[in-house]
């Protein structure tokens, strides 16, 4: 990045930061979300750069990029929610009955897969709901650190699942 591009994108984040970040807010209802959210925003500002700088409305770029990282982070959640629960199904109608339980089943079916704690976060932040922060203060690292661990636990699902 040029420093006169370093200079637009420094001037445009110390002035317009909290204002994308309570529009980020209206999408997700969450801060720390809408704090990622911002972030992301910046970052891909910083990729695209020139279009940035060369726009008529750079705070109207900012926006609908705010706006494009809170429907991809929606529709990740979704996505998520339906992978864990799609699993959950899955075992249920196809795996042979070692229990009357079906939680019981799943939960036998998901243990192969992940650990006990990596269950319990994902039970916690896609089937209960709670916030990122919540749960990472449960477990006594930062948001980034939970987003992290939530991704890796699915990722680590995933990959088993299509083995």
């Amino acid at each position: 990045m040029r420093p006169e591009q370093d200079a637009v994108l420094e001037k445009l984040f110390r002035s317009n930061f909290r204002l994308l970040v309570v529009h980020a807010y209206r999408f997700l209802g969450n801060w720390d979300d809408a704090n990622f959210a911002a972030q992301e925003a910046f970052h891909v500002a910083c990729e695209k750069i020139d279009q940035l700088a060369g726009s008529k409305n750079q705070i109207g770029w900012l926006k609908n990029t705010v706006r494009n990282v809170c429907h991809h982070m929606i529709r990740e959640r979704n996505r998520q929610a339906l992978l864990f629960s799609s699993l959950d199904d899955l075992t249920n109608a196809e795996m042979p009955v070692a229990s009357n339980d079906p939680d019981e089943q799943s939960m036998d079916i998901l243990e192969e897969l992940v650990s006990k704690d990596e269950i319990g976060l994902l039970k916690k932040i896609i089937l209960d709901g709670i916030p990122y922060s919540q749960a990472a203060a449960e477990l006594g690292c930062n948001v980034w650190a939970c987003r992290k661990r939530v991704q890796r636990s699915i990722d680590k699902i995933r990959q088993k699942y299509r083995e």
